[in-house]
């Protein structure tokens, strides 16, 4: 069977970019994966617009079969349209507005019923058992994709930003205190650099080289970098570092992959990557997925694929 990435080659000269919706075909035979998208945390706060469609929790009811990213509303809409796409592959879509929880039966979109779960730029603190059963749900094979940006972006003013919302769950989740997948997000704002900087070790890392494309960089438009510590976590993996600094040291890394337990974490310094420069009226948005100035829908949906364990 033909891999998403040799189709996506095929397929180089169709118009997809007026879309917004990348192409692939189905995964791996008998391999499914379930992704939910939480908008519990204040994710469309202020100017923020970080969802697949307005029809929540089942993108469905917006569009039953999605085909260009404004047949859903929302600045994720090219990324929940491209994973629409193959049904049989993606079984389920969903965005959760309820507090996350895992094992509970009385929740339809409790984290156990689901292979991944995306936290873009979350602007609310996970509360205690919140953090607690995220780390549970990654311990036990789950995918977290935790999309953050630059320091000071608290854009409901409660007094904590996205950063500081990682940091917490890095250190306070009552599973393992004392930085479980070997990454914490920095403190800093950097405001608009193309960064292009993979190791050479990373470049064969399903992320970068997966099935829905190979990833050469990705804008950075107001963002923050991680710091990598593998002797808290032998497996924590910086994928994408600023241009400005060494690709083989422990700080710097603007997208970072992780794992704990039997699950994966990736994260990502900033949310421009992922806007698709459309979303609900009133919001000034700016189109980053299809920038030419990086491969982001290519990082995004690579990331969720392997996430899923799809690849």
């Amino acid at each position: 069977m033909r891999t998403r990435h040799a189709l996506l080659a095929a397929l180089a000269t169709l118009p997809l970019a007026a879309t917004g919706v990348a192409t692939a075909p189905t995964a791996k035979a008998a391999t499914t994966a379930k992704v939910l998208f939480d908008n519990g945390h204040a994710e469309t706060a202020g100017n923020a617009d970080w969802i697949i469609s307005t029809s929540q929790p089942n993108p469905f009811s917006q569009d039953s079969a999605p085909t260009r990213e404004t047949d859903w509303t929302g600045a994720l809409s090219s990324w929940g349209v491209s994973l629409a796409q193959y049904r049989s592959t993606y079984t389920s879509l969903a965005t959760t507005t309820r507090a996350l929880t895992y094992g509970d039966s009385s929740n339809p979109q409790d984290l156990a019923n689901f292979t991944e779960v995306v936290v873009p730029e979350p602007n609310t603190s996970f509360t205690a058992a919140e953090r607690t059963a995220l780390m549970k749900f990654v311990q036990n094979g789950g995918g977290l994709f935790l999309i953050i940006d630059h320091a000071n972006s608290d854009r409901n003013n409660d007094g904590i930003d996205s950063v500081g919302v990682a940091n917490q769950l890095f250190s306070a989740n009552g599973v393992d205190n004392t930085n479980p997948f070997g990454i914490t997000a920095d403190v800093k704002n950097y405001s608009s650099e193309d960064e292009t900087n993979i190791p050479a070790a990373a470049k064969s890392h399903p992320v970068i080289n997966g099935p829905w494309g190979t990833v050469t960089g990705s804008i950075l438009r107001g963002g923050t970098t991680f710091t990598i510590d593998k002797a808290a976590n032998s497996s924590a993996t910086c994928l994408l570092y600023r241009n400005a600094v060494s690709n083989i040291g422990t700080t710097g890394c603007f997208v970072a992959a992780s794992t704990f337990g039997s699950g994966r974490i990736v994260t990502w310094g900033d949310s421009s990557p992922v806007d698709d420069g459309t979303g609900q009226s009133g919001n000034t948005l700016y189109d980053g997925w299809n920038d030419p100035a990086g491969t982001d829908a290519e990082l995004a949906l690579n990331a969720t694929d392997w996430l899923a364990k799809l690849s």
